[in-house]
Order: C-alpha cells, then sequence, then structure tokens
C-alpha cells in the first residue's frame, strides 16, 4: 500500500496510513522495508521506491505528529 502511494505521490494518504495504523511509530515497520530493500535487484522499481521512503523516514515521522496535533485540536 505504501508503495503503491508514494508511486501516485499520495504523500498525505500514506502519512494519514501510517499514523493510523500506527506503523509509521514502529522501529521493525522500517526494518522490514530495509530488509525487503536489501533483498530486491538495484534496477528493480519496488527498490528504488522502498529506498526513497526509508531516506525521508524522518521527515513522515515528523509530518505523523503534525497531523497527531491536528487531530487534537478538533476532538
Amino acid at each position: 500500500m505504501q508503495i503503491i502511494a508514494l508511486e501516485k505521490s499520495q504523500r498525505n494518504e500514506m502519512v494519514t496510513l501510517l499514523q493510523h495504523t500506527g506503523y509509521g511509530q514502529r522501529e521493525a515497520f522500517f526494518r522490514v522495508a530495509q530488509a525487503i530493500s536489501e533483498c530486491l535487484p538495484n534496477d528493480n522499481k519496488e527498490k528504488k521506491l522502498l529506498d526513497g521512503f526509508l531516506s525521508d523516514r524522518e521527515r513522515l515521522k515528523n509530518e505523523m505528529q503534525k497531523e497527531l496535533k491536528q487531530e487534537r485540536l478538533f476532538e
């Protein structure tokens, strides 16, 4: 699902999904993504998308925190 969101540049949807599922806050999730990436050949499309996702991890975490704060404003 995340790869599809990255491919279509639907970043907001991906951030929301990671936030609501809780995966974005779990280090194990990112480790599994890294392990999958390492198993794929360098010219593989999914590897490139995963590598982009992983390199943007800190920014994603910041966006999830921002979204969480915004949700709390409206509770």
